[in-house]
């Protein structure tokens, strides 16, 4: 038998005269892979093999078991009961009848049987089947499955909704049948969003994205939404199928998992990845808009003796300190960083005056020059502050940077504990950080 025979659905021909085994196995061998019964106790061994018939054609006059019982014990065993059955009989009788259709027969084919006939009902009932199986498994999917599932019809009314949507939304079926899906809206999603969605759903039939949506009790939450089109013959939409998943979990996730790459795990404060990020956006805004931006560089004195002094965990402890009064030091429009070690950067971009940035250095130099306790220590690492201007300092973020770092080195030789706008004249030359 080839691969694409094996493909043909399996039927069962049951009669105890051979000569009506040949007529039936005659009129569909073409179409399907057949086996034969010639007895009511060979028919139920059949069909009770793995490789079950998905179609009984019985005969109901037989010996020893005739079809109505053959047709009960089918009914009674779980592994056969929904196997479709159709008695092909010269017994028309209405009582026969009733019986084969109380216990569950699915037609009657009456002998003679006319060859067209027989192919016409074979292949109806088994598409009417297989319609019934696909429809059970849809029903289940849609009853069972952990996605939340909202249909609507061509006007965009809702028309069913599963458990998992009840679950996610706390909308019951009865709230929600006959309305637009728009009761879901939080606001958040842009109307360009929406026209988009839309337009791929008219031109292709399909859209994928994230949508914000808003419960039943109020609380907004982030959905990854599917919807796919339904059209009639003419090609019209005629439902709407959306399944939706809560990804609020994922987002918190990613959220912390971006919080991670861009953030010192010591202090919380951004790292020195986030600060470039940030000074390449500002600038290229700057540029744009003509405005400013300050960096200033802030090294500790005499972190490094404190730290080889009372170890890693007393340094660890002034440093966050450190990250605290920085914070407060500040304005709240103002970025705070950790570079590495005992090097700290401010970023100022809003409404800067070198007198607004004279302010703020010397605030974080009174802030930071107060002396930290670290447990049963009392100990002084006042700063020094290196600070570059754009544009007049640099044009790039790396001479930016590297300017105010600069600037931060020439507070370290000129005595410490100081701040230092960068002067070009007294850039070169400059010597490596003291310790």
């Amino acid at each position: 038998m080839s691969l694409q025979q094996t493909d043909l659905p399996l039927i069962l021909l049951v009669d105890d005269v051979p000569s009506n085994l040949h007529l039936l196995v005659a009129a569909l061998k073409d179409d399907y892979r057949i086996k034969t019964a010639v007895s009511g106790q060979a028919a139920l061994e059949l069909a009770a093999r793995e490789d079950r018939p998905e179609l009984i054609l019985l005969d109901i006059m037989m010996p020893e078991m005739n079809g109505i019982e053959v047709l009960r014990r089918l009914r009674d065993t779980p592994d056969t009961a929904g196997i479709p059955v159709i008695f092909v009989t010269a017994d028309n009788s209405e009582q026969s009848q009733l019986s084969g259709l109380e216990l569950g027969a699915d037609d009657y084919l009456t002998k003679p049987v006319v060859t067209a006939v027989l192919k016409v009902r074979v292949r109806n009932l088994l598409q009417r089947k297989r319609i019934e199986r696909e429809l059970r498994l849809a029903s289940h999917v849609f009853n069972y499955s952990g996605e939340a599932i909202m249909i609507t019809d061509r006007s965009n009314r809702i028309i069913e909704v599963n458990a998992a949507f009840t679950r996610q939304t706390g909308y019951l079926l009865e709230e929600v049948q006959g309305q637009d899906p728009k009761i879901l809206s939080s606001g958040r999603t842009s109307p360009e969003e929406y026209r988009s969605m839309w337009q791929s759903l008219h031109d292709e039939g399909f859209w994928q994205g994230e949508l914000w949506d808003r419960r039943k009790d109020g609380g907004v939450y982030p959905k990854l939404l599917t919807i796919s089109v339904v059209r009639n013959s003419k090609g019209q939409i005629d439902f709407h199928i959306g399944s939706f998943t809560d990804i609020s979990r994922q987002k918190t996730v990613e959220a912390e998992i971006r919080h991670v790459a861009n953030h010192d795990y010591l202090t919380g404060l951004p790292n020195r990845m986030y600060v470039q990020v940030v000074l390449e956006q500002t600038m290229t805004l700057a540029r744009r808009e003509h405005t400013e931006i300050a960096v200033m560089f802030i090294d500790l004195d005499r972190f490094k003796n404190i730290n080889d002094t009372f170890g890693h965990a007393v340094g660890d402890g002034l440093l966050i300190q450190v990250a605290a009064r920085l914070k407060q030091s500040v304005r709240e429009s103002d970025l705070v960083a950790r570079l590495g070690g005992d090097e700290f950067v401010v970023v100022m971009t809003s409404h800067l005056t070198v007198n607004g940035e004279i302010t703020v250095a010397q605030k974080i130099l009174e802030n930071l020059s107060l002396p930290y306790q670290v447990g049963e220590l009392t100990l002084h690492s006042p700063p020094s502050i290196g600070i570059s201007r754009y544009p007049f300092d640099a044009l790039s973020v790396e001479e930016l940077m590297k300017h105010a770092d600069m600037a931060m080195y020439q507070v370290k030789q000129s005595g410490r504990g100081q701040y230092r706008f960068f002067e070009p004249a007294h850039a070169a030359g400059t010597p490596e950080q003291p310790a």
